[in-house]
């Protein structure tokens, strides 16, 4: 009970702090305001988002992003935030971010929540985050501290593909959003062609959490989406329902996948994956009889953004194209 009225204290005062640094007109006597009661001028141009609208700045320089969707969707536009809210630490998750963090201040706090005296003292001119609830409850605080864009993400399902377009939209990039898309979908077509007049092999993926088996069976989901469009998704668990199952291991055997890609979520999930291999059903898997199951990463197979897609493409032509 202490602990929960410290915490309660801390949030009251920051507020409190943010309104007193706002008032006095932090940020060399510019205040900015939730567009709700501001108009569009010169100096900054209205984008419509989960909360409404916002009017940013033309040219923001001190972007601040909440979470790793927005830092890599950010990435990719060749947009370098100031810094970022981030739980783990991003090169060491996340092999195919290696070097993207240079320069950019990692805001953490041992609550695991965001540190808003902190954010405040950055400066920020321009917030970016996703519309998952933790943002969505302090938005009115975030957009005491700077114009604060909340992206749809739940709404449609972690589209990845959706989350760029919008990105694009606020950054005023649309054009590179879009040559980004026209890049990845060449290279699906390009996997296509150099698989020549062999027969589309059906592929599944499984990863490993908490000690339990999950089966990436949906198209809508990251890695079946990207599936789908290779013509490679097995449709055998692609019926209506959750993007992932949950599976025992005596559902194995009936995956009936020719391929079969598995992800560990933590190094813990490692051991279940070799333990599971000396057990004698899984022999009894296609893709093992086959001898093509391949150990893969997990934050690149359930990445949700074109670095991770691009990394997907990379592991597909690894093992179907240049394996023989």
């Amino acid at each position: 009970m202490k602990r929960f009225f410290h915490r309660f204290f801390l949030l009251f005062l920051s507020e409190i702090l943010i309104f007193l640094a706002l008032s006095c007109g932090i940020d060399n006597g510019k205040e900015f305001t939730n567009s709700h009661s501001q108009g569009a001028n010169q100096d900054c141009r209205i984008v419509q988002h989960v909360k409404g609208e916002t009017c940013i700045p033309l040219n923001p320089q001190r972007i601040v992003t909440l979470d790793f969707n927005s830092l890599a969707v950010s990435s990719a536009l060749d947009i370098k935030p100031i810094a970022t809210w981030i739980v783990t630490e991003v090169e060491d998750n996340f092999r195919y971010f290696q070097g993207k963090m240079n320069g950019i201040y990692v805001l953490r706090d041992s609550v695991g929540q965001i540190n808003l005296e902190k954010l405040l003292s950055l400066k920020p001119d321009l917030i970016l985050c996703i519309s998952i609830p933790e943002f969505q409850r302090v938005y009115k605080q975030l957009s005491m501290i700077a114009p604060t864009v909340i992206l749809p993400w739940r709404e449609t399902r972690g589209n990845w593909r959706q989350h760029l377009q919008d990105a694009g939209r606020v950054f005023d990039k649309t054009e590179m959003a879009n040559q980004l898309m026209d890049e990845y979908d060449h290279r699906i077509q390009e996997l296509k062609t150099l698989m020549g007049d062999r027969p589309p092999p059906k592929i599944s993926f499984i990863f490993v959490a908490d000690g339990r088996i999950v089966i990436t069976r949906g198209k809508k989901s990251f890695a079946g989406g990207i599936l789908e469009e290779l013509g490679f998704l097995n449709p055998l668990f692609t019926e209506s329902g959750d993007d992932e199952l949950p599976i025992s291991e005596e559902i194995l055997p009936t995956i009936d996948s020719d391929i079969l890609f598995v992800a560990p979520l933590k190094k813990d999930d490692q051991s279940v994956i070799q333990k599971l291999q000396q057990k004698p059903l899984w022999s009894k898997l296609k893709a093992v009889q086959n001898n093509q199951v391949y150990l893969v990463d997990f934050s690149v197979w359930r990445g949700l953004n074109i670095f991770a897609a691009h990394e997907i493409l990379n592991d597909i032509e690894k093992y179907l194209i240049n394996t023989p």
